[in-house]
């Protein structure tokens, strides 16, 4: 199998996990492989093995970090392109730093509400 016949990556980061298996099967179901972390610093990690990562989703605060890392700015920089889906758990959140075209999805969220954020992630020319 070739580079280009690998399936995009995607990667969850969200401590409960109920929630992140849930959405890793919406993006499995839009043909990524997926990759879970329960913490951002996990995420990092798990992404700066990857060369080519195309979608984040991430819980922001992760409980017990802080706000460093939450974006995952390095691997950003290597995947300029990255489509980005910030869970918040509270509509007031501060999410100023999310980058540009990241779409905002407050907690509690139905199924049809995280499809329609993915799709208008995966609908955003960066």
């Amino acid at each position: 199998m070739s580079h280009q016949d690998l399936p995009p990556i995607a990667v969850v980061i969200e401590p409960r996990p109920m929630l992140a298996d849930t959405v890793a099967d919406a993006l499995r179901t839009r043909g990524y492989e997926v990759l879970v972390a329960s913490t951002h610093s996990g995420g990092a990690k798990a992404v700066l093995a990857d060369a080519q990562v195309a979608f984040l989703v991430a819980a922001i605060p992760a409980p017990g970090e802080d706000r460093s890392g939450a974006y995952l700015a390095d691997v950003r920089a290597k995947n300029p392109e990255m489509k980005t889906v910030v869970m918040l758990s509270d509509p007031e959140e501060d999410a100023s730093e999310a980058p540009i075209g990241a779409i905002k999805l407050v907690k509690p969220f139905t199924i049809d509400e995280l499809n329609e954020a993915l799709d208008q992630a995966t609908n955003i020319v960066l």
